[in-house]
């Protein structure tokens, strides 16, 4: 599952990001990259779109994946992160990108990105396509898909996931 948390985080146009610390746990801060891997969206292309990253305050954060929702946690922005911010976070994880696209298409964000990161020692190439609707200061989802080019594990060559972030506060 720890592979799916780095995909999400990876994938979700520096929205959101997952803890594994389950709800009722001290709080995560977004202002730490070491704490938290942010998602990132280059500035000029989050700007293009129309993007802001989510909202200061204390998230809770639900994701399903591959059928199983998972315990929710909960996540602090001290403040809202800036894609610029969210994009070193992503690089300083190893993570690089050589494609990232989003568009907004009606009241959602459409992304798509290519990304490389370390699996295990060796490279693997992740393909995404998300979705993201809601309200970026009070709750929203993003639904992804990624393909794994080379698949994580038998049967993962392609994961579903969904990830709904609430603000529940001040931190």
């Amino acid at each position: 599952m720890r592979l799916a948390l780095a995909i999400a985080a990876l994938t979700a146009l520096g929205l959101a990001a997952c803890d594994s610390k389950p709800a009722g746990d001290s709080a995560t801060t977004a202002s730490d990259p070491a704490a938290a891997t942010t998602p990132a969206l280059p500035a000029a292309t989050a700007a293009a779109a129309g993007v802001e990253g989510p909202a200061a305050g204390k998230w809770r954060i639900t994701m399903t994946s591959m059928g199983q929702t998972m315990p929710a946690s909960e996540l602090c922005y001290e403040k809202q992160v800036s894609f610029a911010e969210a994009e070193k976070m992503q690089q300083q994880a190893g993570v690089t990108c050589s494609e990232q696209s989003y568009r907004r298409e009606g009241d959602a964000f459409i992304g798509h990105s290519v990304c490389t990161m370390d699996a295990g020692g060796a490279p693997m190439k992740v393909t995404t396509e998300t979705r993201v609707t809601g309200d970026l200061s009070s709750k929203y989802t993003m639904d992804m898909t990624s393909k794994m080019d080379p698949p994580p594990a038998p049967g993962m060559a392609e994961t579903k996931m969904s990830i709904t972030s609430e603000r529940i506060g001040d931190c």
